[in-house]
């Protein structure tokens, strides 16, 4: 051994460098836990304000719809009828207002008359005996607002199939279970009434083009409606130039109607509203018997926002013959949203050949 080498002597300077490093790593992994912890404990901050902010943003959809109720209820004891000049037909802008906690809540509202639209609804009998069964004559009107959206016609056929019970599809265009089994997500026919106007999107339609079936589709669903399992007429007041067209009024009756509404003017009943179309008695029965100037169903929509809590509002509210107003519907989805762009948005396979 060399006389100058001593690792007793080394050994010390070894022993020093392990606990410096030693140090070091519990240092690094106090740190790293410390970081942990607050990161958690911020996120669990983050979360109980989000639900919190939810909580209350819910509390202020509530007072919407309490607030929608009350001037729907003060509408029917001023007059008997509802039109767009009337004190609930009005968009709500966008309200700030500033909390005692400081939190900004942000909230605006819309009320709409879904009886100034077709409802799909119609299509299935009234009578006990004939229950389940399609009625031929809302099937007739049904037809134009199809071809009018630029669906293919087939297409009324199969909304016919997917409300009636039995199993026998309407048309070539048709569609019942057999069907919606073998497509790319199976499911059964409803069978039943839409609780929904949404699932029109599930239906059969055979279009090539994907961004000309969303397109049609979007226009469709601006026209029709999904009321409870009940005859609804369609209000001239509020009904949009699309659905009076695809009713097939005459240009010149849309003209007297839609003038009317320009002057900030209604009809007020419905007699007046026929003596101004003169419907041929007999000839337009269907049609006479598709208006009246009357609405139950109205829909609630918007959003309140909390910070970064939202909340989107999407009621439906039913006033009875005795004014009393009640939701009977709640969803919490945005109205009108981007709708569906994948070619199978009605289960039925675009051809990319």
């Amino acid at each position: 051994m060399h006389p100058n080498h001593h690792p007793a002597r080394n050994r010390p300077r070894q022993q020093r460098g392990i606990a410096i490093l030693s140090v070091l790593v519990i240092a690094v992994l106090v740190v790293t836990l410390a970081a942990a912890i607050f990161a958690r404990q911020s996120r669990a901050v983050r979360q109980t304000d989000n639900f919190q902010s939810l909580e209350r943003a819910w509390h202020y959809v509530l007072m919407m719809e309490q607030y929608a109720g009350l001037q729907l209820q003060l509408d029917a004891k001023t007059n008997k009828f509802d039109a767009l000049t009337d004190r609930w037909a009005y968009r709500l802008p966008t309200q700030t207002l500033t909390e005692e906690s400081g939190a900004i809540v942000k909230f605006t509202g819309n009320l709409e008359d879904l009886q100034g639209r077709f409802n799909l609804n119609n299509l299935l009998s009234q009578d006990a005996e004939q229950r389940g069964k399609l009625d031929a004559a809302a099937l007739n009107q049904l037809k134009p607002f199809v071809t009018d959206a630029g669906l293919p016609a087939g297409f009324a056929d199969a909304i016919a199939d997917w409300l009636d019970s039995n199993t026998q599809p309407q048309g070539i265009d048709g569609a019942e279970r057999d069907y919606y089994l073998a497509g790319v997500i199976p499911y059964l026919a409803a069978d039943m009434p839409f609780a929904d106007v949404s699932e029109v999107r599930l239906l059969r339609l055979e279009m090539q083009d994907p961004e000309a079936k969303n397109k049609a589709l979007n226009h469709f669903l601006t026209t029709v409606t999904a009321l409870p399992f009940e005859k609804t007429t369609i209000n001239p007041n509020t009904a949009s130039k699309w659905v009076l067209k695809a009713l097939r009024l005459s240009d010149s009756q849309i003209a007297l109607i839609l003038d009317k509404r320009k002057l900030k003017q209604a009809y007020r009943s419905k007699e007046e509203f026929l003596r101004d179309m003169a419907f041929e008695p007999g000839k337009d029965d269907a049609l006479m018997n598709s208006f009246d100037v009357t609405t139950q169903y109205f829909r609630l929509t918007g959003e309140v926002q909390i910070n970064r809590a939202r909340v989107f509002v999407n009621s439906l509210l039913l006033r009875d013959a005795k004014g009393s107003v009640r939701v009977i519907m709640r969803q919490f989805d945005r109205v009108n949203e981007q709708p569906i762009t994948t070619n199978d948005a009605s289960n039925t396979p675009t051809n990319t050949e």
